[in-house]
């Protein structure tokens, strides 16, 4: 029985047949599993059966939303550690301390991968689908293994086009037509290359398979390409008119935590009301403990104060009485309560800086950072200072320009008002309807 004719048949009996299980798998960061954290809910309130399955590092952030959750070991990400300037996966202002820190971090990685993969293909047994993302590509090896269909969704643009080069390149140009195609295929490549021993591994040991193709198989045609929820909008990214049918664009997929928090502390209530400038820093999982002194110099500069995110064993090294440190705070919180946003670039923040209608100033790192920060600016609703050039200098004239640009905030607060029409998560869940 083919997928839609399953899910049709389990709508019209559902105390006469088993439900179909959805299984979203995810990893990464807390911007990676938040949309699917999203999704999850929107399909469980559309009847569906479903569970996420993720890093036992998870289990807080999931179940708090009341989410079926399905726990592994292991995650990658944990790895990536802020270390200067030998931050894996980039560039860095030493290129060749950067290309040894990836290097270090693949041979540690390897062992946890291993690990990772079997854990993950036990939690997602008894699944009918699996939906799956960047940092999960590896899911679509499981699914095979079960004998089931799998699904990509994806926070940023993955499938090859000729109008951009590929989104996880720690650098932003075009290389014309082919050669930005090409990009989007050695990206995938490089990715494969680095796991497909583990994988292969996984795919005898856990399921008896033959080693994968020495290609994913997603590259070699258009026909292999799995069906690709991507959980973005065409404002945002305007669809590549090379694209096929499977590439659907659904718009975002948000989730509110403030039903989950509250500011405990009046400290930072005075501080947000005595603020003249205030403005939200916050720079994802990897930190910027070394880029404190830039900071404060910066704001000192621009004569903004800051509310930061940042983990609690660094607040110590704060001295500016222009910054507020905090270990977390949600984005739906903060962001409408500030005049600009200051990030890594990462999709769910760049995401939520959007949402909120004010200009956001991106410093990126690595991955798809500098993709985003390159949107936010061809948008005109920002700037963006890659972390490799950061000085005290240019970021405290980017905050003064966004501080001042009126064109800037109207921008922003145009993009708002067109975001906040979409609803990511009902397209999302049509297509898969549809589809499956």
């Amino acid at each position: 029985m083919d997928g839609r004719r399953w899910t049709l048949l389990a709508h019209r009996l559902p105390s006469m047949v088993h439900r179909p299980v959805i299984t979203l798998l995810t990893s990464g960061t807390r911007g990676d599993v938040l949309p699917y954290i999203a999704l999850g809910k929107g399909l469980l309130e559309a009847g569906y059966n479903i569970r996420i399955a993720a890093p036992h590092g998870f289990a807080n952030l999931i179940q708090s939303h009341r989410v079926p959750f399905a726990p592994f070991d292991g995650n990658p990400t944990d790895l990536l550690i802020e270390q200067g300037n030998s931050t894996p996966m980039t560039l860095g202002t030493n290129p060749i301390r950067s290309f040894q820190a990836t290097r270090n971090f693949l041979q540690k990685a390897r062992p946890l991968y291993r690990r990772m993969l079997h854990t993950a293909a036990e939690a997602c047994r008894g699944s009918d689908l699996l939906i799956h993302g960047l940092p999960t590509l590896w899911g679509a090896h499981i699914a095979e293994g079960l004998g089931i269909p799998a699904v990509r969704a994806l926070l940023q643009p993955f499938a090859p086009t000729r109008e951009f080069p590929s989104a996880l390149l720690p650098f932003r140009f075009s290389l014309s037509g082919i050669g930005n195609w090409l990009s989007h295929w050695a990206v995938t490549q490089a990715i494969w290359l680095s796991w497909r021993s583990e994988i292969n591994h996984a795919r005898h040991a856990d399921f008896g398979l033959a080693p994968a193709h020495w290609l994913d198989p997603s590259l070699r045609a258009d026909s292999h390409q799995p069906l690709t929820l991507n959980a973005f909008s065409e404002h945002v990214v305007p669809r590549p008119k090379d694209w096929n049918e499977k590439q659907i664009i659904t718009g975002y997929w948000r989730v509110g935590e403030l039903e989950n928090w509250q500011p405990g502390a009046s400290t930072l209530l005075r501080f947000i009301d005595s603020a003249d400038n205030l403005i939200a820093i916050g720079f994802g999982s990897p930190g910027m403990r070394g880029y404190l002194s830039v900071l404060e110099e910066a704001l000192n500069m621009a004569n903004a104060q800051a509310v930061l995110t940042l983990p609690a064993k660094w607040h110590g090294m704060i001295k500016s009485k222009n910054i507020f440190p905090i270990e977390y705070i949600p984005h739906d919180w903060l962001y409408p309560r500030v005049k600009v946003a200051v990030h890594h670039g990462g999709a769910g923040t760049t995401s939520a800086s959007l949402h909120a209608g004010i200009p956001t100033i991106t410093l990126p790192l690595a991955i798809d950072q500098f993709f985003w920060g390159e949107r936010i600016h061809k948008l005109g609703a920002g700037l963006s200072i890659p972390q490799r050039k950061l000085s005290a200098k240019n970021l405290a004239q980017a905050i003064t320009e966004a501080l001042n640009n009126k064109e800037m905030h109207a921008k922003a607060k145009e993009i708002c008002e067109t975001l906040n029409q979409e609803d990511g998560v009902q397209t999302a869940i049509q297509h898969l309807t549809t589809d499956y």
